[in-house]
């Protein structure tokens, strides 16, 4: 039988790949993935658990290298998927001898780590690191525009852009008032609270503390604001943010609600949805938020500038103007009829970011190498 490895990271990256990994069983393949914990067990062969760590200069990463290198040589793939920064560098050193022996290697960039905007060191490390890894890379997929014009600048044989790992629109659709209302009395939040959310771990990149420096403001001219942040991260940063809102007396405001299983009923209970990340690839928190309806207000860089329509399903703004992102805000939570409209816009629009889609056009892809 043929065998194909993802390599990832992250545990939690795995949920992404599950649908590749079920249209991999489909075609009769064996699929082995290998990741830090288990987090997946549906469609997966063998699971290998590996330290692999985000920081690249971590010793766990040198035994990560050998737990790969010895898999890979021992199962004799036909393919190898890497992902993620690390896994994506990992994956690719241990494969460069058995990649003479007809392995396909294919890199999914979720977001280079250089960019526009991006620190001069970050060009410097990141881009060469990419540049020559490339070298051993049969296909790089990008998920925005900027990546994909920058990979094609590298040594693989081939470069293609897909939207994104997919939104799955059973998991993630609008629900009527209703419905909204009684997830409210659910949650503890009251019928007329303007909710506004935020999913993103709790890392620099997201830039958590440029909005809730904003909140005060926001607070002045938004009745029964509320603010969600969802997701995990970083206890530093987690304890830190935690102890903003509580010296401003904003717990009332501001609620931190941990990493969610239930976030589709997060999204459904909210009015808008924000991000104010300095760095993404093709982020999923948009697109989730789109399939449920809602208006977007984000920051005007790479891969949100992919989804997002200024004026049309959502709004976008400088990093260097928060009171521009106030301004988008308070013309949302003033005018029912321009939120209803990007609503039914984002409803329409997500089916361009559907998994059922973007499995397609991986399918595609790997035909090429099967």
């Amino acid at each position: 039988m043929k065998k194909v490895l993802f390599i990832s990271n992250h545990a939690g990256f795995s949920k992404f790949n599950a649908p590749y990994m079920r249209w991999f069983k489909e075609q009769g393949w064996i699929v082995d993935n290998i990741s830090p914990g288990i987090e997946i067990a549906d469609y997966v062969d063998n699971q290998i658990d590996t330290p692999i760590t985000r920081n690249p200069l971590s010793l766990q990463n040198i035994r990560a290298y050998k737990i790969i290198k010895n898999s890979i040589l021992k199962n004799k793939y036909d393919i190898i998927h890497c992902h993620t920064p690390v896994g994506g560098v990992l994956g690719r050193l241990c494969s460069i001898k058995a990649r003479k022996k007809s392995i396909s290697v294919i890199y999914t960039a979720h977001g280079f780590h250089f960019y526009k905007g991006s620190s001069l060191l970050s060009w410097v490390v990141y881009y060469i690191i990419e540049k020559i890894l490339s070298s051993y890379t049969d296909c790089i997929v990008t998920i925005n525009q900027e990546d994909y014009l920058m990979a094609q600048k590298f040594h693989a044989k081939r470069v293609f852009k897909i939207n994104g790992v997919g939104v799955n629109l059973g998991r993630f659709k609008p629900i009527d008032d209703e419905a909204k209302i009684a997830l409210r009395n659910k949650y503890n939040f009251e019928h007329d609270d303007f909710i506004v959310i935020y999913v993103g771990q709790f890392t620099h990149d997201k830039n958590h503390l440029f909005l809730i420096r904003q909140i005060p403001f926001l607070n002045r001219n938004i009745n029964n604001l509320k603010v969600l942040f969802v997701g995990g991260g970083y206890p530093l940063l987690d304890r830190k943010y935690k102890d903003i809102i509580r010296d401003g007396r904003l717990q009332d405001t501001v609620f931190f609600m941990g990493y969610r299983t239930d976030i589709q009923n997060l999204y459904a209970i909210s009015d808008i949805l924000i991000s104010v990340s300095k760095r993404e690839g093709m982020p999923q928190n948009l697109v989730e938020g789109m399939a449920c309806g809602l208006p977007i207000v984000c920051s005007k860089i790479r891969g949100h500038v992919d989804i997002v329509k200024q004026s049309v399903n959502g709004f976008l703004f400088n990093l260097d103007d928060p009171f521009k992102m106030n301004e988008y805000l308070y013309q949302l939570y003033t005018d029912n009829s321009l939120r209803e409209t990007i609503r039914e816009q984002n409803i329409a629009d997500a089916q361009i970011f559907s998994v059922t889609n973007s499995v397609a056009d991986m399918a595609k892809i790997y035909q090429m190498y099967m």
